[in-house]
């Protein structure tokens, strides 16, 4: 056989990658300056975006002009923009510069941080950030964990790990075996607790959604009555989910209370803190957690209100040791003498994804090059934020504001003057505020989202872009104003 001539086509110069990822970063550099300007997001409707994201797939390579203008017309034209001052809408933070800075030189990298020896200094800087993690909320010596994509995995590994600990027999390799197995969580905790039930399964019907106060927190004595009752039924109690930051209204419930019952009946302590875990870098609100550090495991999400890039999650855990038993396997092609080698730990056999990106290196960056400090301030600010927005629909005649603030949320809803009372008042209230925010969001000036509160519409923001300050909170509410008058004015009955 005659020796194969190379093929460089794919291997660029470092000269040729330089000049290429240069416009990348006139493209990104334009974004900053222009983003105050630019709408929060686009009412633009799904079949337009559709054509206009038709791009060829060539069979020769595109000249880099095209490409760029194919990739202005995606971020000028297309995009929403989470780190717009005016996005208020979810969780979703605004995204650092050092983060984005970080996601170029890791994707130019390129480690694998499921196998160590693919990534030997990424996955040391990813077990030594969740360690520093860890010891921030609380947890003992010796805890630890992952990076994850999302609160969703983060959630569904740490209560498979429950599941584990917590079935008899062993369910990995027998299966539940007709186990009934039962979970709680309240019924404002996010839904990807009911979605990992399904992805275990023992079922949606195994979660129990237990009531809560009027603050929206768990209700304890709810909890007690819902373990007694399944115990009784002959059921396995193993795990008790609690919100550290609910997504309606960024509620926290009782930790330290629901630790003592999670304690007293063997079972398995989740927190989810997705949210509201990044209270533990301000001093002020760092209290609002009392007694997450008693949780076997704990979702944190830094691409939220630590305002790292997408996707930039973590689970912690008291023991990293139940992860490896969860999900450690046994595969030829990975077994190597750690003894001889000098490996260390495969973050991969700690979760369910074996090919992981080097998430951590955007999170890192982003604390060290603003310093904890700086995120304790901004993260505070954010809370004084929601609180001036609650004040001002309290103080402005066509508003009313709605629950309370706990953390960076606050919620409240248009009520034009003069609305009599009656019967159809709250209905009517409850479809005027559904029409506003649409008509806000296809607006651009603010992009909030919406919540449900004992059955009343509410208007939702929620503070996650460190860009958003006073002024942006008033032009929502100036923008609410207009298009609830107008709406009202089309909308009321005689």
């Amino acid at each position: 056989m005659d020796r194969p001539a190379p093929v460089p086509d794919l291997d660029w110069a470092p000269d040729r990658a330089r000049e290429f990822t240069g416009r990348m970063l006139d493209l990104w550099v334009e974004l900053l300056e222009r983003l105050p300007s630019l709408p929060a997001a686009r009412g633009e409707p799904a079949d337009a975006v559709s054509r206009a994201m038709a791009w060829p797939l060539p069979e020769q390579p595109l000249a880099d002009e095209q490409i760029v203008e194919l990739l202005r017309g995606l971020v000028f034209e297309h995009s929403s923009y989470p780190g717009h001052p005016g996005f208020m809408a979810y969780i979703s933070g605004g995204g650092t510069v050092p983060g984005a800075a970080a996601d170029l030189l890791a994707a130019g990298l390129n480690p694998n941080c499921g196998g160590w020896v693919l990534s030997p200094a990424a996955s040391e800087l990813e077990l030594h950030l969740m360690r520093m993690f860890a010891r921030r909320f609380g947890l003992p010596e010796g805890s630890g964990g992952l990076m994850t994509t999302g609160g969703a995995t983060s959630n569904f590994t740490a209560l498979k790990a429950a599941r584990d600990a917590g079935a008899p027999g062993s369910v990995r390799r027998d299966g539940l075996g007709g186990a009934r197995m039962t979970m709680y969580a309240s019924t404002e905790a996010h839904a990807t607790n009911v979605e990992a039930a399904d992805l275990l399964g023992i079922g949606e019907s195994a979660v129990r959604a237990v009531a809560t106060d009027e603050r929206l927190r768990m209700r304890v004595d709810a909890l007690e009555a819902a373990i007694a009752a399944d115990l009784a039924d002959g059921a396995v109690p193993f795990a008790v989910v609690a919100s550290a930051g609910t997504t309606g209204t960024g509620a926290i419930d009782p930790l330290a209370e629901i630790a003592d019952v999670a304690e007293r009946h063997g079972m398995w302590l989740h927190v989810d803190a997705a949210y509201g875990g990044a209270a533990a870098f301000a001093l002020d609100l760092a209290p609002l957690l009392a007694g997450i550090e008693r949780a076997h495991s704990i979702s944190f999400d830094p691409h939220k209100w630590l305002y790292t890039p997408q996707s930039s999650a973590c689970l912690l855990v008291r023991d990293v040791a139940v992860l490896e038993r969860s999900f450690g396997v046994e595969a030829a092609y990975v077994r190597e003498d750690a003894a001889l080698s000098g490996m260390g730990t495969n973050i991969g056999a700690l979760g369910p994804q074996w090919s992981r990106s080097f998430m951590a290196l955007k999170v890192w960056m982003s604390l060290a090059a603003h310093g904890l400090d700086a995120y304790g301030r901004r993260i505070s600010h954010d809370v004084e934020l929601a609180r001036y927005l609650h004040a001002e629909a309290a103080r402005r005649p066509d508003f009313e504001p709605a629950g309370e603030v706990c953390l960076a949320i606050a919620c409240f809803r248009y009520v034009p003057p003069g609305l009599p009372e009656g019967p159809q008042r709250e209905p009517y209230l409850n479809a005027l505020n559904e029409r506003l925010m649409t008509a806000l969001r296809m607006d651009g000036r603010a992009f909030p989202t919406n919540a449900e509160l004992s059955g009343t519409y509410v208007l939702r923001a929620c503070i996650a872009s460190f860009r958003t300050e006073a002024d942006d909170i008033d032009r929502m509410l100036d923008a609410a104003s207009e298009l609830g008058a107008a709406l009202d004015a089309q909308l009321r009955p005689a």
